[in-house]
């Protein structure tokens, strides 16, 4: 989970970055790609269209800076270019995105989810819609709470935390059928 404290230094190290501190901004770009290139993958599905997703995503947030632009929450605004450029990707390139399917309800037994770790669970998560894995990777790895998954999805707040009960029972199917 995000705290608080990690929030305000990364607004710090923006700030930083924005006055001209390049090690700030290289500071940030530490912290902040894994989860970017981790999101990007999850929609494109190849190694070097996440990269380039990502890459542009962290341009643009450079073009921002130095625009004077002033943006509230780095992650929540990161998150959102990541996600709209690899989706406008996908489109350019001819690979549509997937609609989400009927699920059947989860298994009533012990909670699967419970016991995933972090390898099964990319490999489970590659199996959902795309749809899903974008909304369980806000989730699960930008640890984002509905409210701000709706933001950066551009849904309203009752729709993502639907998209999100889904796509946790879709999960929950999966490593059940896993194990």
């Amino acid at each position: 989970m995000t705290t608080p404290l990690e929030c305000e230094h990364e607004k710090a190290l923006l700030r930083d970055w924005a006055r001209g501190n390049r090690a700030s901004g290289e500071e940030l770009l530490r912290l902040m790609l894994p989860g970017i290139y981790g999101l990007c993958f999850r929609i494109l599905g190849r190694d070097a269209d996440a990269r380039d997703a990502a890459q542009e995503t962290f341009t643009r947030m450079c073009a921002e800076i130095r625009k004077g632009t002033e943006i509230r929450d780095v992650k929540k605004w990161a998150a959102t270019v990541a996600m709209n450029r690899s989706i406008d990707m996908k489109r350019v390139r001819g690979r549509e995105v997937e609609l989400e399917p009927e699920l059947a309800p989860a298994a009533e037994e012990a909670d699967p989810v419970d016991r995933i770790d972090a390898e099964h669970l990319r490999t489970w998560m590659a199996k959902l819609p795309e749809r899903y894995r974008v909304v369980l990777h806000h989730h699960f790895y930008l640890d984002m709470k509905p409210q701000e998954i709706a933001e950066v999805m551009g849904l309203e707040d009752g729709t993502a935390r639907v998209l999100l009960h889904r796509a946790i029972a879709a999960l929950r199917k999966a490593a059940g059928q896993g194990h």
